[in-house]
């Protein structure tokens, strides 16, 4: 669909035409129009209505993940840009009656606001408009995709969808098989459906692997996305081997299900983490070489044509690309990509372009979602003598009818709190922790977005603790729910501490193990943070100090970034137990 454009009339040009005017004026009131309409710019802008644009998708899986990225984008920038459309005005409304009080003030500008006022009006309406046709037209193109689907007798994907996944999948195992194995690290991606697992294997997993699994995951939504930017796979004891801490034996067997029923493929699989143990996936078989080496050369079927036009529907994203801190490397592959499309290799230039577009998506923040590891129902369910029918537990039964109270409960908690919380917020906005806290805010969105109200409820204990000792409500992640005493205080950093400490070992353990140049660097880091973490802090300058450093230390950010945010949860706990000390 088309970009619902900015009208003229909101644009920070359109009323810095009014400054000649406004400058005869006897007193002009004071406003903040200009900072409003160019945020209220930035926020149109960010809103990607092509993205929702049902015409684009061919599967059930694609128009159910993308209707769940529009049901996110209403809770998060469509919600913005509409609250900044009544900002605007607000604002304008308000600089209209001031004006008006002085009756030889220029008609100019009174036109200009006026304007604004109707314009800011229409285009909430027409963005409201926006967002309701698109979920209509992706629910008519779902139901149309499903009834033909029906109409075909089969719920399967698109046979081309299957063809290239598998040559993909083999192509890069055959690339790991060889002496010395792939040129670059490998990558994985799972996506979890309702029923089945999918994996996609990449030298850079992102948008394009997601937007594949679900494809072969028809309707199967909601799908959980898992990925590891710190694990690898490789080929190891002839098995197709992932070096990760967030992957078990269980996942591996559900995906070796899904390759034996998709692909016909029987592979040998296991997982190995970082400290040395190995989960074994089912019995697998090895692959043949004329299965790998009919792989390489089948191709998927993509053309020159196709890749072209993929890589300029997304001209925008790489032209902000080029500006960002990945600028060289989408510099390189922008012109490798450009070479192998004039040579013809369609493949190649589109398994480039994924790579480019995991660059341009690096913070999406997205695949971190925790997979059910229950074993799958085709084999995992208990069968009666008879009829082989599934016993269902009287525990089980229970567990199920009690679920949506369950899951409704840590929501309704933190939502709870975080309305308490509000006025201190607010605050806090206006005060000199304010970029941290609007980025600690940006954060809950996306987990909360996501149903991850404990991981968001650890982000809110740190905006607590940047607000200070009056900052709203107490944290509700502790059993007693706040008013906790010094002693509950540090035993609760202890916990944290110890749980820090063990990840940054595990870390340096893989560091070191890696050999890199710079791993000596990468463990002298995370030694000097694990050295700094005060273990029992016992007055409320050792406690600051340890959040002024935690705040602001350069290594700190530097070994979040390496490893995983331990500053999070750390200052939720410091900011309590600074409040419990100073009580």
């Amino acid at each position: 669909m088309a970009q619902v454009k900015l009208p003229a009339a909101l644009t920070a040009a359109s009323w810095d035409k009014q400054k000649s005017a406004l400058a005869k004026a006897a007193k002009a009131p004071a406003t903040k129009l200009p900072d409003e309409l160019k945020e209220l710019a930035k926020l149109n802008g960010a809103v990607d209505w092509d993205e929702f644009d049902a015409g684009n998708y061919d599967s059930e899986g694609e128009i159910a993940a993308v209707t769940g990225e529009l049901d996110k984008a209403v809770g998060g920038p469509i919600k913005a840009l509409l609250a900044q459309l009544q900002a605007v005005e607000k604002s304008a409304t308000s600089f209209e009656t001031e004006a008006k009080k002085d009756k030889a003030f220029p008609k100019e500008p009174l036109t200009a606001v006026a304007a604004i006022v109707k314009a800011a009006k229409e285009h909430r309406d027409e963005v409201n408009a926006s967002v309701e046709a698109a979920k209509k037209a992706l629910k008519a193109k779902g139901d149309k995709l499903a009834a033909e689907q029906k109409k075909a007798g089969t719920g399967g994907p698109p046979p081309k969808l299957v063809a290239m996944a598998k040559s993909r999948l083999l192509s890069t195992i055959g690339l790991m098989v060889k002496p010395g194995g792939a040129p670059k690290t490998v990558r994985f991606m799972i996506v979890q459906g309702k029923k089945t697992t999918g994996l996609a294997l990449a030298y850079a997993v992102g948008p394009a692997q997601e937007k594949l699994l679900k494809g072969l995951l028809p309707g199967e939504a909601p799908y959980k996305v898992l990925k590891d930017p710190k694990a690898q796979v490789v080929w190891e004891n002839k098995s197709l081997t992932f070096v990760s801490d967030k992957l078990s034996g269980t996942i591996l067997k559900k995906i070796q299900l899904w390759l034996k029923k998709q692909f016909k493929l029987n592979l040998k699989m296991r997982v190995r983490k970082s400290n040395g143990q190995v989960e074994e996936g089912d019995g697998g078989e090895d692959i043949p070489d004329d299965l790998l080496k009919q792989a390489a050369s089948a191709g998927s079927g993509l053309t020159t044509a196709e890749v072209s036009k993929r890589r300029a529907d997304m001209a925008d994203d790489i032209k902000k690309g080029l500006a960002g801190p990945a600028q060289a490397q989408i510099k390189t592959l922008y012109a490798s990509i450009t070479e192998l499309i004039k040579a013809g290799k369609a493949d190649e230039a589109d398994e480039a372009l994924d790579e480019m577009e995991a660059l341009l998506h690096a913070d999406d923040g997205g695949g971190n979602d925790t997979l059910d590891e229950e074993t799958d129902e085709a084999e995992g369910e208990e069968t009666s003598a008879s009829g082989g029918k599934p016993v269902r537990h009287p525990v089980q039964e229970e567990d199920e009818a009690n679920e949506s109270e369950t899951e409704e409960k840590p929501g309704a908690a933190f939502t709870k709190r975080m309305a308490a919380m509000g006025a201190a917020i607010k605050a806090g906005l206006a005060g000199p922790e304010k970029a941290r806290i609007k980025l600690g805010l940006e954060k809950i969105t996306e987990l909360t977005g996501k149903s991850k109200f404990a991981d968001a409820g650890k982000v809110l204990d740190a905006i607590q603790a940047l607000l200070g000792k009056d900052g709203g409500a107490a944290p509700t992640t502790t059993s007693n729910g706040g008013g906790q005493g010094a002693a509950q205080a540090l035993d609760e950093w202890k916990t944290r501490r110890a749980a820090a400490v063990t990840s940054l070992k595990a870390v340096a353990t893989q560091v070191a193990s890696a050999k890199h140049a710079s791993s000596a660097k990468a463990i002298i880091e995370l030694q000097a943070v694990i050295k700094n973490l005060t273990e029992a802090p016992s007055t409320v300058q050792q406690v600051k100090e340890l959040e002024r450093w935690l705040k602001d230390d350069d290594v700190v950010t530097d070994v979040c970034e390496l490893a995983e945010d331990i500053r999070t949860p750390l200052l939720g706990a410091l900011g309590k137990l600074r409040d419990a000390i100073a009580a």
